[in-house]
């Protein structure tokens, strides 16, 4: 999205660069995601895709280990017969709904580990929440390699490297856009500057808090 804004505003005058870029450029402090996780159960591995820039990156911890409690509690979620429990991650302690009804056990996130699909999962604060709209079952094999590598499987030319570095460089490149802009013989106006750094500082509540 940002790279397709260095190219389409060249052309503009300054309030036409406006008018294009600030709907698109308010979303950009939103809590929107963009990132995509993949799971290798048999490796005990996790990786987390996410674009920085215009580049593909990535990286590999091993698969947290959650200590679920199951309570007896019971309710229906997104149609489905479903199970309390609880676990803690990353500093935070959340709340899970799970069906046996779909024997998978794996859930949204890095989420796993229950006898059955996790359905629902926030952090017990409400800062975070995860619910399944709909579910459906497939009786064909499906092909992940034949299909977008960034949307359903890793991205074999992305740079694999350390978490910390790449959170640091998704910092980086959040606070570097204007300057990628400007590099571009684009400019946007202070306002709406302004108005995207208030909302990227105002991002101090990963969902990870250690």
């Amino acid at each position: 999205m940002q790279d397709s804004l260095f190219t389409t505003l060249n052309h503009l005058s300054g309030q036409e660069q406006l008018n294009k870029a600030g709907p698109i450029l308010s979303k950009l402090g939103k809590t929107e995601i963009r990132y995509s996780i993949f799971k290798e159960p048999s490796k005990d591995l996790v990786l987390y895709h996410d674009v920085i820039g215009t580049e593909d990156h990535q990286y590999q911890e091993n698969a947290p280990l959650f200590h679920w409690k199951i309570t007896p509690v019971r309710k229906a979620v997104a149609g489905y017969e479903c199970q309390q429990a609880f676990t803690g991650f990353g500093g935070r302690t959340f709340e899970a709904w799970f069906t046996r009804d779909i024997p998978v056990s794996e859930g949204p996130y890095k989420f796993y580990g229950l006898p059955g699909l996790i359905v629902k999962v926030r952090d017990t604060h409400s800062n975070y929440l995860f619910e399944l709209l709909s579910f459906e079952n497939n009786p064909k094999p499906f092909d992940i390699s034949a299909t977008s590598p960034v949307i359903l499987g890793p991205s074999a030319s992305a740079p694999l490297i350390k978490k910390a570095k790449f959170k640091q460089a998704k910092h980086n490149d959040e606070l570097t856009i204007f300057d990628r802009f400007a590099a571009s013989g684009n400019i946007i106006p202070e306002g709406i500057q302004r108005d995207y750094f208030a909302k990227i500082k105002r991002q101090n509540n990963p969902l990870e808090l250690k």
